[in-house]
């Protein structure tokens, strides 16, 4: 890995004056000169005092999934950014949320990036409100929200791409027996198709009690996982075809498709975790760590305070994956190269 934070800032700020010196004269470059050899002195200072403290500090290590795209990328990214600046950070593979937080309250060094508090309500009272095993680390840039989604052609159309609507009485979650024969597929007709990510998913969502108790005449497939359910929506999007499953937001395809959330009836405690014939919590995602974190690993600790990550970087972020294809290591350091600036500033603490 290379470790080339603090020349990449001296030489961007060596450019910088070194033009303003040139137009200015001899005398203003003798001057910018000697400014130019504090500033960069005290940059580089300021980096190594960093990567000597990262140093000291040991290794950090990130959860990260490799079905949940967010998540994953994430975990790639900052795992990069600590070692660009000069530290050790390491990742560990999550299949779900008990052995995720099970990992973190047995260790003082782990954080991860993307924790929907209300798909797992026991993790969060045991961990973080009972056991204090795990802590707060902050919130994203940006809410969440999921549920059933369709393209917005299948309601309105699309006069541009000559598609006409196929199902007009949506996102009025009654209007889907309706149009059970538009989302049917080879598999699962005379049913409609519901499209889910992983098998695993399934117990969160509550989305087999949600068709049985709505006696909706739908059954649910999984594509697999995460970039898998979003090839899914992609192909039929591509080609203007009936698209019926999960989604969320934030979220690349909701960001560059035109989507629409099936209104089901308004969520409540006492649907929730029982029927589930009622729509999705609104949820605020969150950042945690282990307890010990902040203590011990200070420095990280501020690192990842100052860490950001609204909507649009979401998105360019996530488009290395979905559109080009590359892994998640690769997708951060292309983001990375692209923009030094950002994840430097970062590393200001």
């Amino acid at each position: 890995m290379s470790r080339f934070v603090v020349s990449r800032a001296a030489q961007r700020g060596a450019r910088g004056r070194s033009v303003t010196a040139l137009v200015a004269g001899v005398s203003v470059t003798l001057l910018a000169a000697c400014a130019q050899t504090d500033t960069g002195g005290s940059a580089s200072a300021a980096g190594s005092d960093v990567a000597e403290a990262l140093q000291k500090e040991g290794e950090v290590v990130f959860m990260s999934s490799d079905g949940q795209l967010e998540n994953g990328l994430q975990a790639n990214l900052m795992a990069k950014v600590i070692e660009e600046l000069g530290g050790e950070a390491g990742l560990q593979p999550i299949t779900d949320y008990t052995v995720m937080a099970t990992a973190m309250s047995k260790a003082d060094n782990m954080a991860v990036f993307d924790f929907w508090r209300w798909q797992a309500p026991d993790i969060w009272d045991k961990f973080v409100e009972k056991d204090k095993t795990i802590v707060e680390l902050g919130t994203t840039d940006y809410k969440g929200e999921e549920g059933w989604y369709v393209p917005t052609y299948v309601i309105e159309g699309d006069p541009e791409r000559d598609i006409e609507p196929t199902c007009p009485g949506l996102p009025d979650w009654k209007a889907l027996n309706d149009c059970a024969d538009v989302f049917a597929t080879a598999k699962t007709a005379p049913k409609g198709q519901y499209m889910e990510g992983a098998e695993s998913w399934a117990p969160f969502y509550g989305d087999q009690e949600r068709i049985d108790n709505l006696k909706l005449n739908y059954e649910m497939v999984f594509a697999g996982s995460e970039p898998a359910l979003f090839a899914e929506l992609k192909s039929a999007y591509q080609r203007g075809e009936p698209w019926l499953g999960l989604m969320w937001r934030p979220n690349y395809m909701t960001q560059i498709m035109d989507l629409t959330r099936v209104e089901f009836p308004p969520y409540s405690d006492e649907c929730w975790g029982t029927t589930y014939a009622c729509q999705w919590p609104e949820t605020v995602i969150y950042q945690l760590a282990s307890s010990g974190f902040e203590e011990k690993y200070p420095t990280a600790w501020k690192i990842l305070q100052n860490y950001e990550m609204p909507d649009e970087r979401l998105k360019e972020l996530m488009s290395y994956v979905v559109d080009d294809g590359m892994d998640f290591p690769d997708a951060a350091q292309k983001w990375m190269d692209e923009n030094p600036e950002v994840w430097q500033a970062w590393g200001d603490v």
